[in-house]
């Protein structure tokens, strides 16, 4: 398989070649990275042919233990049994809290939630309120989740879609069981990300290997050889009229840079990876540029700046303006580090 082929069934599988509906999109793509939430939306508007209904997602700690936007009710597959994490649960778990205590925390925001949503600031307000010492709030309002994360994680409580940090109380759901649930996942990875590898894979779930060989050799379909590595689709085939798109505006922790192992990734130049994965865990927004990743972007305000990572020529710095604009509207665009 030639490389153009292999991007465009990428490109093809992740709806960039041509948009679908925004329910099928987000549910598709097991959901869209939101720690920054205009990253999330830029995803999702790239993709889709129609406008999301934001009351029907929220945005939980799933995937890799990062925030995501997902459809409320893909929550029982997303957040199956046994799907907690340790880091994440240290609010009921921690040696340094007292078990009734964290219950007593739970039960507050509980309650709080109860008669309508409420931002994190008010959420520790009232846990303040209770009495709340400053070693419990060293693990209850830790900033990578506290008790809000473990809440999460347990289908309780979940950031609103748009909201800025503003949490909302859940319907009970009941989780699915992991086989079935990592089942379905695989089934969705496959069909919305491939051509994938084992290897993609444990990059993009976050686990072993070993455990997700035999979900993805049932899953697939097909599996071909590309680049000394075995690729499973779910049967996707081209169009005879397949083009590559001249220009992208890919988001921050888009699923194009996240849904496989970057250093595989034939949309990615060795030498560009750094400049697109920080140390730090960043992935910035990146500007595809005929299947290949030649630059960055940052949005701020009414201004856009595009900084190179390869090359460009006066025609495609012509392209990807007018593709600026057809994204964000009017902006002035800055090309900087040139």
């Amino acid at each position: 398989m030639e490389a153009e082929q292999f991007k465009l069934l990428r490109l093809q599988s992740q709806h960039l070649l041509a948009p679908a509906p925004a329910e099928r999109v987000v549910s598709g793509l097991i959901g869209l990275q939101a720690q920054y939430g205009a990253n999330a939306l830029h995803a999702l508007n790239i993709r889709s042919n129609d406008a999301p209904a934001f009351s029907r997602y929220v945005k939980t700690w799933t995937l890799r233990g990062t925030l995501h936007l997902h459809a409320i009710c893909d929550l029982p597959t997303v957040l199956y049994r046994g799907s907690e994490t340790n880091f994440g649960q240290m609010a009921f778990e921690h040696e340094s809290m007292d078990a009734r205590r964290s219950e007593l925390f739970r039960s507050l925001v509980l309650e709080a939630l109860s008669d309508g949503d409420k931002t994190r600031d008010e959420l520790k307000a009232a846990c303040e309120r209770e009495g709340m010492s400053e070693q419990e709030a060293q693990i209850i309002l830790h900033p990578w989740g506290g008790l809000f994360r473990a809440m999460a994680e347990k289908g309780e409580i979940a950031y609103t879609a748009t909201g800025n940090r503003v949490f909302t109380r859940l319907a009970p759901f009941e989780p699915r069981e992991k086989v079935p649930a990592l089942q379905e996942l695989m089934y969705r990875y496959v069909e919305h990300y491939g051509p994938v590898s084992l290897r993609d894979a444990q990059t993009f779930f976050g686990i072993p290997q070993k455990t997700l060989a035999p979900y993805l050799e049932h899953c697939a379909r097909d599996s071909f050889s590309f680049r000394e590595q075995t690729y499973y689709t779910a049967g996707q085939t081209l169009p005879e009229d397949a083009i590559m798109p001249q220009v992208l505006f890919l988001a921050g922790f888009d699923p194009m840079l996240m849904g496989y192992r970057k250093a595989e990734n034939p949309i990615l130049l060795k030498n560009t990876i750094k400049s697109i994965y920080n140390n730090t865990g960043i992935v910035f927004p990146a500007v595809l540029i005929e299947g290949t990743v030649g630059a960055v972007w940052k949005r701020a305000g009414e201004k856009l700046e595009i900084q190179p990572l390869v090359k460009i020529g006066k025609r495609y710095r012509s392209l990807i303006e007018r593709k600026a604009v057809d994204n964000f509207g009017r902006v002035a665009v800055q090309w900087v580090g040139m």
